[in-house]
């Protein structure tokens, strides 16, 4: 945060802290942000720099533009892993360097998250994937202050499944299952992960047989996605629900209401991964 900037370009226009908090905020909140640090809400902040005539970011931009370039490039890994764009993600991640985000914790756990579901899902190395998720559960967020502890529980419980170790995968997805209705979701990524957390521990559930859970979790992630106008994670929620479904009840109205919705929303989203998966789904099953 570059309070100087602020300061120099208030003083600049000749504005003193009464005349720019005016009808703003109080002078004392400006006071304590430019003389202690203490930034005041985003809204407020706009507001000020609307003032100013000064950007945003040029006041709370990463000075490390590299770094920048390289979070803007993990967006959109995380984001490619929602469509089941693997192959793209993985090329992202493969050519960032983990140490150029050493000054940064949010974005070095995003990396090992990231990497870590990138093997996990994408048939990668197993044992990379617990390296990755241990580093964030015993060293970046060893207290477990952060939504990644929680991805990284998924992920661990994910990397056990595929071993086929129950008691093992069972104890990492009941932590996350314990707490995932009153985990806090104050801004869009952490929505994405959210849904991301109840979806997986959902398909977890959802292949031990265990459906009313994981459809309770499906229907949950669909309040979600709706109260959040989130459309991309929700034709997959939708495709499991028709499956999970179609192995209690057959082949029924609601089997078919569900898919429709899936590939509603996949088209929608020019979600092509996910309505190839879809589509082989209703052939394998002759819907």
């Amino acid at each position: 945060m570059d309070i100087q900037a602020f300061i120099d370009k208030r003083k600049s226009l000749g504005l003193s802290q009464k005349e720019l908090s005016n009808g703003i905020c109080t002078q004392a909140t400006l006071s304590k942000f430019e003389n202690n640090g203490k930034i005041p809400s985003l809204k407020i902040l706009i507001q000020l720099c609307n003032r100013l005539d000064l950007s945003l970011d040029s006041i709370i931009g990463v000075t490390d533009s590299n770094s920048q370039k390289v979070i803007k490039e993990m967006n959109q890994a995380e984001f490619n892993l929602i469509i089941q764009e693997y192959a793209d993600s993985r090329e992202i991640i493969k050519k960032i360097n983990p140490d150029t985000l050493a000054d940064d914790k949010d974005a070095l756990m995003q990396y090992y998250y990231l990497r870590g579901y990138l093997n996990v899902l994408d048939d990668g190395d197993l044992f990379d994937a617990v390296f990755d998720f241990n580093r964030i559960l015993s060293e970046l967020d060893a207290h477990g202050e952060t939504i990644f502890t929680f991805l990284s529980f998924v992920g661990m419980g994910m990397v056990y499944a595929k071993q086929g170790d129950d008691s093992k995968s069972e104890y990492y997805f009941s932590k996350v299952f314990n707490n995932i209705y009153t985990m806090s979701i104050d801004d869009v990524t952490k929505i994405w992960r959210y849904i991301n957390i109840i979806f997986y521990c959902a398909i977890y559930y959802s292949e031990r047989s265990e459906l009313e859970t994981a459809n309770a979790l499906l229907q949950y992630a669909v309040k979600i996605c709706s109260e959040n106008h989130v459309t991309y994670y929700i034709a997959r929620v939708y495709a499991q629900l028709a499956m999970n479904e179609n192995r209690v009840n057959g082949n029924n109205k609601k089997v078919r209401n569900y898919i429709n919705k899936a590939l509603v929303f996949s088209e929608f989203n020019s979600n092509k991964k996910e309505i190839e998966v879809i589509k082989r789904w209703i052939s394998s099953n002759n819907l």
